[in-house]
């Protein structure tokens, strides 16, 4: 049993993003071949209004963290027993959680918001705002360290030029012995700041 228990443990760290396996992701600007402007120059917390109907961009930050996620899985599933996977590790950092709550803030305020690929859909599909969803997961991959999540929204007017940027942070250190890495409880504190934000300068 306590063998098992130490082996069920190490699963979860190197599921969790550490060792040998794919390392995490470098993340860039959130507007690399989506916009030709830096979003550093995007205004913080600049009050906006958003007009409908509203388009949702993914920055090629969240393709990057979708993709490291898969071949992690996929890395360790060759190196690890199915008997011994832990599957709440590899549920909490499942990339579609963090998406999946994004979308949910974003439709809560406007319901006929919709995915689009880029701001030349954006005009044809006649969206008179657009959300750039930004995510940057940074996974603490073992006990006693700490996994960050940063969500930012980049708001781009009826003319699509950005005229604002609301983000939130969460974080959490993971404990020992730990199951998982924290993700989905640093990505409810990131949409709990970044839904306050929204209601106080977003209408």
């Amino acid at each position: 049993m306590a063998m098992r228990s130490l082996v069920l443990l190490i699963v979860a760290v190197v599921l969790a993003g550490c060792g040998s396996g794919p390392p995490q992701p470098i993340y860039g600007d959130a507007f690399k071949n989506i916009y030709n402007q830096s979003a550093s120059s995007v205004p913080v917390d600049k009050p906006a209004t958003v007009q409908q109907p509203v388009g949702i961009i993914l920055s090629d930050n969240v393709e990057a963290y979708f993709g490291f996620i898969q071949k992690s899985n996929e890395y360790w599933s060759k190196i690890v027993p199915a008997s011994l996977t832990n599957n709440v590790a590899i549920a909490d950092s499942d990339p579609h959680y963090i998406s999946e709550r994004v979308l949910t803030l974003i439709k809560r305020r406007y319901p006929t918001a919709a995915l689009i690929h880029d701001f030349k859909e954006a005009v044809g599909t006649g969206k008179k705002g657009v959300f750039l969803v930004d995510i940057k997961p940074v996974l603490g991959g073992s006990s006693f360290k700490t996994t960050t999540v940063d969500i930012s929204l980049y708001v781009f007017d009826a003319k699509m030029n950005p005229v604002s940027t609301v983000s939130g942070h969460g974080e959490g250190v993971i404990p020992y012995p730990g199951t998982d890495g924290r993700v989905q409880v640093s990505t409810d504190a990131a949409i709990q700041q970044l839904d306050a934000k929204m209601s106080a300068l977003i209408h």
